[in-house]
């Protein structure tokens, strides 16, 4: 999270970190606007990033809030499960900083 936090805010984007899946989804339901995209990880405490999106999806259609599902499995059936689970990106660990930031802004364009 710390990594995330400290790759993003250099280029402007504003963070915010949850712990685990019910805390994201809990904090998703407080907001009265939603974020403008998420970065999930696949192995998360609590619950899995792909139960979270499920989850997100049955609140957010995938244009609305992008979804960006991070993890170090790098498999196609991952990949495979985290984009039909309503990922709009998978990226696998290690990655670079511009690979991130690349995509996000890439799902931010969609959007527009």
């Amino acid at each position: 999270q710390m990594m995330i936090q400290n790759v993003l805010r250099p280029h402007g984007f504003s963070v915010v970190c949850c712990k685990d899946g019910p805390e994201a989804l809990t904090f998703l339901q407080q907001r009265t606007k939603p974020p403008d995209v998420i970065l999930l990880d696949l192995m998360m405490p609590g619950m899995s990033g792909l139960d979270v999106v499920k989850e997100i999806r049955t609140v957010f259609p995938p244009l609305a809030v992008p979804v960006l599902m991070i993890s170090a499995k790098s498999g196609d059936t991952y990949v495979e499960q985290g984009l039909g689970m309503g990922c709009n990106d998978y990226i696998t660990k290690p990655f670079s900083t511009r690979e991130l930031v690349a995509r996000i802004k890439s799902q931010l364009k969609v959007r527009e």
